[in-house]
């Protein structure tokens, strides 16, 4: 007699979100389709409409967010990231040098443009 064999997801793959041909964040998934899916959330393209590089929006809210599997240069960067800083269900890591958010409870530097807090 044999047993079935349990029916096992796909190993999760490393996939990566690009914005006008620039790799963005790396993250898991299943699947392409699922990989595809998440540059459609709101919740992420708010954060990447908010999200600065050089003084500039990640995403201008208008170029498409394309999903393809990582590089191995990629791949060994996100793995490599999540370890230092393992937490949360689906960890993003970001591709890219984001802009360092101002902290809006401190001073505002005088004489300086853009204000820097």
């Amino acid at each position: 007699m044999t047993i079935p064999a349990k029916a096992e997801a796909p190993p999760a793959t490393v996939f990566v979100l690009e914005i006008d041909g620039q790799p963005i964040l790396a993250f898991r998934a299943a699947t392409i389709r699922q990989a595809r899916e998440l540059g459609k959330e709101d919740w992420l393209q708010e954060d990447l409409k908010r999200m600065m590089i050089g003084h500039r929006p990640l995403w201008n809210g208008k170029s498409p967010i394309r999903g393809r599997r990582a590089e191995p240069a990629e791949e060994v960067y996100y793995v490599d990231a999540k370890t230092e800083n393992a937490a949360g269900d689906l960890p993003l890591v970001y591709l890219v040098r984001r802009d360092v958010q101002a902290n809006a409870g401190s001073p505002v530097t005088r004489g300086s443009f853009p204000p820097r807090r």
